[in-house]
């Protein structure tokens, strides 16, 4: 921090001081040339000294500020040449230093959706580390991710980033890793992107480069989080995998932004003020006079890390947008902790469907 500061400080004096030098030159040549048009002047050396002298200092700082452009404009050419020779993108990651982790997560996507979209299996492949590319049954999960890939998603705006990021330094030695998670939409198809990736190791370069790949549409995005809930180790050796459910397969929903797996009750349909007023002075969703009204949940959630119970309902839509009655228990259909109005895509945390009686 010392050696910055330093640095900084002598950056400051060094613009100061050609500041000053552009100053004092401008103001010499501005004496010089008035001096030089009067006639008392005439014949004498003063003027063109001036002159002389001004052009001299304009000219060093002018020069120097030329030298830099010309010098970062080589820079930037040198940069883009190289890179243009970088065949995947890991190749970039080792020979250049890469400090961003939703830059490099999103190179990475990138690059692997437009190969996928051009049938590259071998531009696809060269993104992920040696030892994947290498290990047994790299090339089966190549082949099945290719056969079931649904095309055109490079073309996709990508929604999210970077879910986990982190790194270890240590005198020198640096691993950098991290993993994002995307959502996109493409011909009213929703899909689920998840890339797990290493963009810096000092120690052991062949460990750089894609190290988990999945993409999943809406129904088999909803199959294995509902694996996962349940199970600590569902989707274990699983690291490259392309997963598209049709609605016929999997009857799939879209609610705060997360899949679910929907079940058709039958149940009446409630506007959100109807369910406000049906929970109203009750505590528990399985108050007789609640649960004999709201029916059978279309939506159960038991996380194996969570205490709690999720349950949603399907209300009445608005303006042609479906909408949700999230509940959170402490058991079973038991007592209320928190109830919501959710759309597709986010939760409504201004206007609870159900508060707690002081």
């Amino acid at each position: 921090m010392a050696f910055v500061s330093m640095m900084f400080v002598a950056l400051v004096i060094a613009a100061v001081i050609l500041g000053g030098m552009l100053l004092i030159g401008l103001v010499l040549l501005i004496v010089g040339i008035v001096g030089r048009r009067k006639p008392q002047n005439k014949g004498k050396r003063f003027p063109t000294a001036c002159i002389v002298a001004g052009g001299v200092m304009l000219g060093v700082p002018v020069i120097l500020a030329a030298a830099l452009v010309v010098e970062s404009v080589i820079a930037v050419v040198r940069t883009t040449t190289e890179r243009t020779e970088y065949e995947f993108v890991p190749d970039r990651w080792r020979n250049e230093w890469v400090t961003d982790d939703n830059e490099a997560a999103q190179e990475a996507v990138n690059a692997l959706l437009l190969a996928a979209d051009k049938g590259d299996r071998d531009g696809f492949a060269g993104n992920f580390t040696p030892a994947l590319q290498q290990s047994e049954g790299f090339d089966e999960a190549l082949d099945a991710f290719f056969a079931a890939y649904p095309g055109h998603l490079s073309l996709c705006e990508l929604e999210g980033g970077i879910y986990v990021g982190g790194g270890s330094y240590d005198a020198g030695h640096v691993v950098k890793e991290s993993s994002a998670d995307y959502q996109c939409r493409m011909n009213g198809e929703w899909y689920r992107i998840y890339i797990s990736f290493c963009y810096r190791n000092t120690d052991e370069p062949d460990e750089v480069g894609v190290q988990y790949f999945t993409l999943m549409n809406l129904g088999a995005a909803a199959v294995f989080d509902d694996g996962a809930s349940r199970d600590p180790h569902y989707g274990d050796g699983v690291y490259l995998l392309c997963d598209i459910r049709s609605a016929e397969e999997v009857d799939a929903r879209l609610i705060d932004g997360q899949p679910f797996l929907w079940i058709e009750t039958g149940s009446t349909v409630f506007t959100a003020e109807e369910m406000r007023d049906i929970l109203a002075g009750h505590e528990r969703l399985d108050d007789p006079e609640v649960s004999g009204k709201i029916g059978a949940a279309n939506v159960l959630e038991k996380r194996y890390n969570n205490t709690a119970y999720h349950y949603y309902y399907e209300l009445a839509s608005e303006n042609g947008e479906p909408r949700y009655a999230y509940f959170a228990t402490d058991s079973p259909f038991g007592k209320i902790l928190s109830a919501y109005v959710c759309t597709p895509d986010k939760t409504d945390y201004d206007k609870p469907l159900w508060e707690e009686e002081n």
